[in-house]
């Protein structure tokens, strides 16, 4: 397909995205006859839009709908997102049906509707690794908050009374090392800074027993 060579390049997107002559007129605040002309051109010069408009995905089913208003239920019901070795009933055929969700979102071919329709079960993206990665993350920065208020100073690796100690103090360099080359998330880069003030300064500032790095 296209686009480049085209007068309205946004309307050949959405009509291959799967909308029609009408929605893209709703949307764009365009005449409807102006976009009808205008696709009838492009199919001729341009067959490869009708192929991808035949191939975006279709717009939600009643059984779709089905599956994501369970799915909605088993997330108010239980507080938490299925898993595929959950005991509750259905419950590892909702986490296939919502990781296939997910796959489709990645292969970009989930289409806007299902899209938009899977919002109501809020960050439905975020798969079960991703959460268990942050909740270790948010152990780690817990543990560093309570070992401050318990010593009085930051861990410090060398020389290092315990291997908490130790652990603690080379978590909190490899987040400085992701600050540093851009890697690492704003949430988690936030909450660095709310709950260590002042956590990032460099070795050889005087803090209590030690710099951060000390």
């Amino acid at each position: 397909m296209q686009f480049d060579d085209s007068a309205h390049p946004e309307w050949d997107q959405m009509y291959v995205a799967g909308l029609t002559a009408a929605r893209i007129a709703d949307l764009t605040a365009a005449r409807i006859g102006s976009v009808k002309r205008h696709l009838e051109r492009r199919r001729r010069v341009d067959p490869a839009l009708a192929v991808g408009r035949a191939e975006a995905p279709r717009r939600p089913s009643q059984d779709w709908r089905k599956r994501l208003f369970e799915l909605r239920d088993f997330i108010a019901t239980h507080g938490r997102y299925p898993t595929i070795h959950g005991a509750q009933r259905d419950e590892k055929r909702l986490y296939v049906w919502l990781s296939a969700q997910r796959h489709a979102l990645l292969a970009q071919n989930l289409g806007w509707e299902r899209a938009k329709e899977l919002g109501i079960l809020g960050d439905w993206v975020t798969t079960d690794l991703e959460r268990e990665l942050d909740a270790h993350w948010l152990q780690r920065l817990n543990e560093v908050v309570e070992f401050m208020d318990t010593h009085g100073h930051r861990p410090r690796h060398r020389p290092a009374k315990s291997e908490l100690e130790s652990t603690l103090s080379i978590w909190l360099q490899t987040q400085n090392s992701e600050v540093l080359h851009g890697r690492i998330v704003q949430w988690r880069h936030e909450a660095l800074n709310e709950s260590l003030p002042g956590w990032r300064r460099v070795k050889g500032d005087q803090e209590g027993a030690g710099g951060l790095f000390g």
